[in-house]
């Protein structure tokens, strides 16, 4: 079985959006043809996240656009009704000709409670698996006119239903992903953090007689003809940005995650590794390729949803950063020891990074086994 590989599709996108004017103004000539270059470039899909754009609508204007990538849309549990979201969904898969996935989020305060969804961890949980089942149930019987006089349906595409890929890492997001989810997914990190995930994943699948389809972890990327370019354009990530604006970025994520009783400079990272890091930073430098390399061909970086990781937890902003020969390599150690079936993949610009992966790297994963 080959990996599946699907690249990232949102308009937060740049040269380095991270960085002092390296974010693109969002245009939609610029979403579809990244969206055809994914779908030229044999891509399984794309991610289609929770940026200020609306993933659904966003996917609608791609899938119209493309005819052969499937679309994973983030999707928060309770967000919309369920029989709303299966209507959606019919539709959507009507037009797209079933190439619809879903990403289940459950979602963090800081984003809910603009919705009015108020409600404490586990609990969304709980609440998701009557959420999803009462999406399952809705997709399968379909869409009917609400006006009797021509009696127009909406029937499902996929028999199965639509696939439900999704994370959970606490004791109630393991429980729910086992009760709940088709396709287990978390951000890449070293293979051994990687392999206990994955395994108690199944084992919380395999508690409520379920198993997975598919095991996918995200993760950015850098592929270049020579391990030289690739460390090159890794270093310019930092360089890029400079290094006040990624001690600026550090400094406010440490004040929100110790509600301001920390901040850079009295910060104590929870390993050698990261605390040289932030001494580095601290001390007005930016740290070296070789200082963030990680071990198994992953490298600490900076990504659109992430700073530098100098917290070791939450959202991991890794790179696989080399050679074609080099990543295939990790990539091929990283499914032999867990099981790994799938890849969300991410480099900018967007665009240009696709088609590097589409060269490079795609041919040689459809060959992993």
């Amino acid at each position: 079985m080959s990996i599946k590989t699907l690249w990232y599709l949102t308009p937060a996108d740049g040269d380095l959006p991270w960085s002092p004017g390296g974010l693109y103004p969002v245009e939609l000539q610029r979403y579809l043809t990244l969206a055809r270059t994914i779908d030229d470039g044999g891509f399984h899909g794309a991610l289609v996240a929770t940026w200020p754009n609306d993933p659904f609508v966003s996917a609608s204007f791609a899938a119209a656009h493309t005819t052969r990538m499937r679309f994973l849309v983030a999707v928060y549990a309770n967000m919309i009704p369920a029989r709303l979201l299966a209507e959606k969904a019919l539709a959507f898969d009507t037009f797209s000709g079933g190439r619809l996935m879903i990403n289940s989020v459950n979602g963090r305060e800081n984003i809910l409670t603009k919705y009015a969804m108020d409600v404490a961890h586990d609990d969304r949980y709980r609440l998701g698996e009557q959420y999803w089942a009462d999406f399952r149930r809705y997709y399968a019987e379909g869409s009917h006119s609400n006006f009797p006089n021509t009696p127009l349906s909406l029937h499902p595409t996929q028999p199965e239903g639509i696939e439900l890929w999704g994370a959970g890492d606490s004791p109630a997001g393991l429980q729910n992903s086992g009760r709940v989810l088709d396709s287990y997914l978390t951000m890449l990190r070293e293979t051994s953090f990687i392999e206990s995930k994955f395994t108690a994943a199944r084992a919380a699948a395999a508690e409520e007689g379920r198993q997975f389809r598919d095991f996918g972890a995200l993760s950015g990327v850098i592929v270049r003809p020579s391990r030289d370019e690739a460390l090159a354009r890794f270093r310019h990530l930092f360089e890029k940005a400079g290094i006040d604006q990624v001690t600026d970025v550090l400094d406010k994520a440490v004040r929100r995650r110790t509600h301001g009783a920390q901040d850079l400079r009295t910060f104590t990272a929870p390993d050698p590794q990261r605390q040289g890091w932030v001494d580095t930073i601290v001390a007005g430098k930016l740290p070296e390729p070789d200082d963030l390399y990680l071990g198994d061909g992953l490298h600490a970086g900076i990504t659109a949803w992430s700073p530098l990781d100098i917290f070791g937890t939450g959202s991991s902003a890794v790179y696989y950063v080399g050679t074609p020969d080099e990543i295939t390599d990790s990539v091929t150690t990283l499914r032999r020891r867990t099981g790994l079936t799938s890849l969300i993949l991410a480099g900018w610009p967007l665009i240009d990074e696709a088609r590097n992966v589409a060269e490079h790297l795609l041919p040689r994963f459809a060959a992993i086994d």
